[in-house]
């Protein structure tokens, strides 16, 4: 293959994996968000409506661990994006059509579990039309399209939904998974090759690799229980945000909403970009401690105002840190998989993980603003900020040490 046809190929891959990342951002975040203010139109009580968005998360949860295990072992990657986006556009007719408790309840589980392989699935193909050297540059820009959906896409159809009523954002976020599958049509095969297996991967497998193994390392171990406590601090702050501004009659509670969003996900727009196209020599842990620090200062901030510039200012910082660790948490899975193998499942673990302390968050800040009030709510959610920074600072190797010693 000449080197004309190759950029060919790579520019086709990129355009549509850019495609993809925005167009399925709505997909994967706000779809829940939707569902609420439909079943919420319909006079659903608070306890129904509270369990169709769970089975969403549980369908999540089971998504990512079973997914990532089984991009692990199948390379169809094409095909089953193919097939989330399928689910997804099938779930959300029926959930228009038929909106029933347990209709909701399963379509939205199986929504879920679909929106939530799209993040695993576009690591995994990008890896492969990247190449491992351009892979964080890869995911970087993936983020970047993710965020720029999330702003824009939720903002066009809050505004849709308010003029055309509460069903127009679900059949808008099956209208997003169908153009999603033509540009699905369009990735090359590249995105289907076989992974290549490193020497130390290959060293693991010959040692009997397996995936119990492979979680018996303890940086793994460590990492996954500072993403379970920097999303149980980080999960419900903006939910309580909103609570909070609704219940003392603070102003306009869907425009601040829309502020929340928009200026959390601008900021990490060009915040991703920047980390992913620096993340591929570069390590991983300053950068890494600088986003977890900057979630306890978040939450003190929340707790000390509720002003509108105190408010946009604690966005700004989320958007920062969460740019950041949603790019590295690639970086360091990877570096993680080149010493055991198994990239993609650990992928899919931390993800799940990820979405369990965000669950958690949203239940136990339930709890304690309901038992003590939000300003304990947000000190409480600062005190796992605080935790996790300093497991991470105490207990987490540099992951990427080894091969920046070896240049």
């Amino acid at each position: 293959m000449t080197s004309h046809e190759t950029d060919t190929l790579r520019r086709r891959d990129n355009l549509a994996l850019d495609g993809i990342s925005f167009l399925l951002a709505d997909v994967q975040d706000n779809l829940g968000a939707f569902l609420t203010g439909l079943l919420a139109a319909y006079g659903w009580p608070s306890s129904d409506i509270g369990m169709a968005i769970a089975s969403g998360g549980a369908g999540a949860v089971i998504a990512r661990l079973l997914g990532g295990w089984a991009l692990d072992r199948l390379s169809s990657r094409r095909l089953i994006l193919a097939g989330c986006c399928l689910v997804t556009i099938v779930s959300v007719s029926v959930a228009a059509l038929f909106p029933g408790f347990w209709e909701i309840v399963c379509v939205h589980f199986l929504a879920g579990g679909a929106g939530a392989l799209f993040s695993p699935l576009l690591a995994a193909i990008s890896r492969e039309t990247a190449g491992p050297r351009g892979y964080m540059a890869r995911m970087g820009r993936n983020e970047s399209f993710n965020h720029m959906g999330n702003a824009l896409v939720a903002c066009f159809m809050c505004a849709v939904g308010t003029m055309a009523g509460p069903l127009t954002p679900l059949w808008a976020i099956g209208g997003l998974a169908g153009i999603s599958l033509l540009l699905v049509a369009r990735l090359t095969g590249r995105a289907d090759a076989q992974e290549a297996t490193s020497d130390k991967s290959k060293s693991a497998a010959a040692k009997g690799g397996t995936a119990l193994r492979v979680l018996a390392n303890a940086p793994l171990f460590i990492f996954l229980i500072c993403l379970l406590l920097f999303n149980l601090a980080n999960g419900a702050t903006v939910p309580l945000m909103i609570e909070r501004h609704a219940v003392y009659h603070f102003g306009n509670v869907p425009f601040m909403t829309a502020v929340c969003i928009i200026v959390a996900q601008a900021t990490m727009v060009p915040v991703a970009f920047l980390v992913g196209r620096t993340a591929g020599s570069c390590r991983r842990k300053p950068l890494f401690l600088v986003a977890l620090a900057m979630q306890p200062l978040r939450d003190l901030l929340v707790f000390w105002s509720a002003s509108w510039p105190v408010m946009c200012l604690a966005q700004i910082l989320d958007g920062i840190s969460s740019g950041i660790i949603l790019v590295l948490f690639y970086a360091i899975m990877s570096d993680l998989a080149e010493k055991g193998g198994r990239r993609n499942f650990l992928i899919g673990l931390g993800l799940a993980v990820g979405t369990v302390g965000a669950l958690l968050s949203n239940f136990v800040g339930g709890q304690l603003t309901s038992a003590y009030g939000f300003n304990p709510a947000f000190l409480a959610l600062a005190g796992s900020g605080a935790a996790v920074f300093f497991l991470f600072l105490f207990a987490m190797p540099e992951t990427h040490e080894d091969e920046i010693a070896s240049r």
